[in-house]
């Protein structure tokens, strides 16, 4: 071989990696299963207090009128300490926050309602 020329003609060319020339290649198709997006309504979780001691969230408790176990259902009222709070905002010349605790729910008194004959339970004072 000469250092001049390229490869001599009765040399065979390297093998070419890929598939041999003339076949037709064959391709897989792989499905995937469809990914399904259930829609789940949102769960609102409000804490349940368990015993004796009531306070500004539903309790479970035996009902004294109609003896069933109950979960009480709770209503918030202006109380002693909404006044005070109001009272104070007031005497400080704060005018506009004065109507403030009679909107936030930690301000007022709970009253605990039975769900099956609407008495009233307990009465969870603030002040």
């Amino acid at each position: 071989m000469d250092k001049g020329q390229g490869p001599s003609p009765d040399m065979a060319a390297p093998p070419y990696p890929g598939p041999p020339m003339g076949s037709v290649p064959v391709v897989q198709v792989v499905q995937q299963p469809a990914y399904q997006y259930s829609v789940q309504p949102a769960v609102v979780v409000q804490p349940v207090v368990v015993g004796s001691h009531l306070s500004d969230v539903p309790g479970q408790m035996l009902c004294p009128h109609c003896h069933n176990n109950v979960i009480t259902r709770t209503e918030h009222k202006n109380g002693l300490l909404t006044w005070v709070i109001c009272g104070v905002l007031g005497v400080f010349l704060i005018w506009p926050c004065c109507l403030i605790p009679f909107c936030v729910d930690s301000c007022k008194d709970t009253e605990h309602y039975c769900p099956v004959c609407n008495n009233v339970l307990y009465l969870h004072k603030r002040m």
